[in-house]
């Protein structure tokens, strides 16, 4: 009973000494620099091409795709 004490206390020290403690606080603003509507329009549609990628090259090569054994 005693070990189990002590060793609990050492582990709470290493960890007391060894962890990292974060002290953050996060205020949400509006943004300071407003994204143009080029900007805008070029990045959703580069999402949705990078979206869209994988699903157009199963769905262009499944006749391979279903011929491999």
């Amino acid at each position: 009973m005693f070990a189990a004490r002590s060793l609990f206390k050492a582990n709470a020290q290493i960890l007391k000494n060894v962890a990292q403690t974060r002290n953050m606080s996060v205020i949400a603003t509006p943004a300071r620099n407003k994204v143009s509507t080029g900007e805008m329009v070029f990045l959703i549609s580069a999402m949705v091409v990078g979206w869209s990628i994988v699903p157009a090259w199963v769905l262009c090569n499944i006749k391979n795709y279903r011929t491999k054994e």
